[in-house]
């Protein structure tokens, strides 16, 4: 019988179960209870979006759109998507076509574990690529949908539906950033060009956070932003784990209904130069139910070197904060550093 530091994933851990008697290993433990009933944790409500209106409204409609959508993401970093069009069926299917990968046999996911961070499909747990000294209650199946689609073989048809939920995210995403252009004063044409949308980096992610026994030590995921212009959230119906931080406390956020979580990410920080900041968020788990979220983001091409628009450096009469910098160097910037701001003070123009 394997030991709990021999087990390759959380869910296999999370199975084992003989850790009950002497506590979880230390490497485990990446929360201190006595700091964490120090923090404030709120409930708010979070910024929500029509984008019913802003897609097909009266101009009136749409401009009031894309105003909240400019609070929300100079305000707060994410919002709510209300009446985005996206089947609740297709939702449903997708989380549990991931549902059914995580409850592969331990030999059927070994053919994706993660062996370089730009893998088409990569199969991992906790959160760095080399992560040693410490690990996070989570597996995951990370998946490049665009521009060249890729799926994993089981389990049978997991092709099929994230290949419809990737296309259908990705006209969300696109849409949302033209309104986020807009919000910036900026030509729309300009931000297809310059970031190159139609060939824009598409990155799937279903994320597993089994029932954990002393979820007060632990974290899902640690304080962190992703590496992208814009994402969109599903989760199933149960444990609200994500907390986002707005105004130095932590927000729990309460998913509604028929909706869709939009997240900020680093490279709108950078292309906005500073006016929109992406969003530090992070995972908690729980002692009774297993938290399946569904994450898809869009981001540059790998190559592309992504400035601050030369548009809004020249409007504020000051230098560009951040410089140039492609995907992929950025990333693996990212694996090294998993705080926002230590990767994004990387990149600032001193």
């Amino acid at each position: 019988m394997k030991t709990p530091l021999q087990i390759s994933c959380v869910k296999e851990f999370a199975d084992y179960g003989g850790f009950d008697a002497t506590g979880l290993p230390s490497l485990y433990v990446t929360r201190n209870p006595a700091i964490s009933e120090a923090e404030t944790i709120v409930k708010e409500e979070i910024p929500t979006v029509d984008f019913a209106l802003l897609r097909n409204g009266s101009q009136d409609e749409r401009l009031k759109m894309i105003h909240d959508i400019k609070r929300a993401c100079k305000e707060w970093g994410c919002f709510t998507l209300l009446n985005h069009g996206m089947p609740e069926s297709l939702q449903t299917a997708m989380i549990e076509a991931f549902a059914e990968f995580f409850d592969l046999t331990t030999e059927e996911k070994q053919v994706y574990n993660i062996k370089n961070v730009f893998d088409s499909v990569s199969h991992g747990t906790s959160y760095s690529l080399t992560m040693t000294e410490e690990r996070y209650w989570r597996d995951f199946l990370r998946i490049y949908l665009h521009p060249e689609f890729n799926s994993p073989a089981k389990p049978s048809g997991f092709r099929k539906i994230s290949e419809e939920f990737g296309r259908q995210s990705r006209e969300i995403l696109s849409e949302l950033l033209r309104a986020i252009w807009e919000s910036l004063e900026l030509e729309v044409s300009f931000m297809e060009e310059s970031l190159e949308l139609k060939s824009s980096n598409q990155i799937l992610v279903g994320n597993l956070y089994p029932p954990c026994p002393q979820p007060e030590l632990v974290l899902g995921m640690p304080p962190h932003s992703d590496p992208c212009l814009l994402s969109l959230l599903i989760q199933n119906k149960g444990f609200n784990g994500l907390q986002v931080l707005h105004n130095g406390k932590w927000v729990v956020t309460q998913i509604i209904t028929d909706s869709l979580l939009i997240l900020t990410g680093d490279f709108l920080e950078i292309v906005s130069n500073g006016r929109y900041k992406s969003i530090c968020h992070r995972v908690m788990v729980s002692n009774e139910s297993t938290r399946i979220s569904v994450g898809t983001s869009l981001s540059p091409p790998l190559e592309n070197i992504i400035v601050p628009a030369p548009t809004l450096v020249e409007a504020s009469n000051s230098p560009a904060v951040f410089r140039g910098i492609t995907f992929k160097e950025f990333v693996a910037l990212k694996c090294q550093n998993i705080s926002k701001s230590s990767v994004m003070d990387l990149i600032k123009k001193m």
